[in-house]
């Protein structure tokens, strides 16, 4: 069966009845690839789908109305609505998160990363995906620098399938769990620094989450204040003397 492609589902969806001379009420459609952003220009793909002919059921063919008995006017027949269960906000963005599972894997594959995925969706806002894989230091890059781009390319992602406001975990070999084991410390030695300096110290751009934590846990400290820099993914926090 031919495929058609677009820029767009719609354009693609075009493109195949202007090719088959079809209206939409006559055609079936089949979606076999949503359109991809890509990432930086990377891994662009575009929207993909199968046309056929609306097949005709004889219940579907046009059929003359009974005749009524003279003077007695025609009653008009109606149909109730076959009752379907109204779609939630969670069931919407977990079809879309399932989508994005497929796209990250497929980033993973052009990486050189072979990696199962395990996805875990425990509320419609956030989203936990843990990478198997046995190039862990591939995916997590220098200072986390790879995972957490693969993470922001995630939230990418979500906002431009209409999944907005969703919080993202890349994870692998519990690397964020570690991480945070890291912020502590850090934030600990930062503290006595700007402590014994009087001076503010910048730290090196970090994920929303990871700033998070370091404001968090600077809060305990009366003498000192923090405030963020930048713009991601180039976002830093600053620990300065109240």
């Amino acid at each position: 069966m031919p495929k058609y492609e677009g820029d767009t589902l719609a354009a693609a969806i075009e493109n195949g009845l202007t090719a088959l001379q079809l209206d939409r009420k006559n055609a079936q459609i089949k979606i076999l690839q949503q359109p991809q952003p890509g990432f930086w220009g990377l891994f662009k793909k575009p929207a993909q789908v199968e046309i056929k002919r609306q097949a005709v059921s004889n219940a579907q063919q046009a059929t003359l109305p009974e005749q009524q008995p003279e003077g007695e006017a025609a009653q008009p027949v109606t149909q109730r609505p076959a009752a379907t269960r109204p779609q939630t906000r969670f069931d919407k963005n977990y079809a879309v998160v399932h989508d994005l599972a497929t796209y990250l894997q497929n980033v993973l594959d052009q990486l050189g990363i072979t990696a199962t995925l395990k996805v875990a969706m425990p509320t419609s806002k956030y989203v936990y995906i843990d990478c198997q894989t046995d190039k862990e230091g591939l995916l997590i890059g220098k200072h986390g620098r790879t995972i957490n781009a693969l993470q922001q390319l995630c939230e990418f992602y979500l906002n431009n399938h209409g999944v907005n406001y969703v919080e993202v975990t890349v994870d692998t070999a519990d690397y964020r769990a570690r991480r945070r084991v890291i912020l502590s410390d850090l934030v600990r030695k930062t503290a006595r620094d700007v402590q014994m300096s009087g001076q503010p110290v910048y730290l090196d751009a970090m994920p929303a989450a990871e700033r998070k934590q370091v404001h968090s846990e600077i809060e305990v400290y009366d003498d000192l204040m923090t405030y963020s820099i930048g713009n991601d993914p180039n976002r830093e926090v600053v620990v300065a003397p109240r």
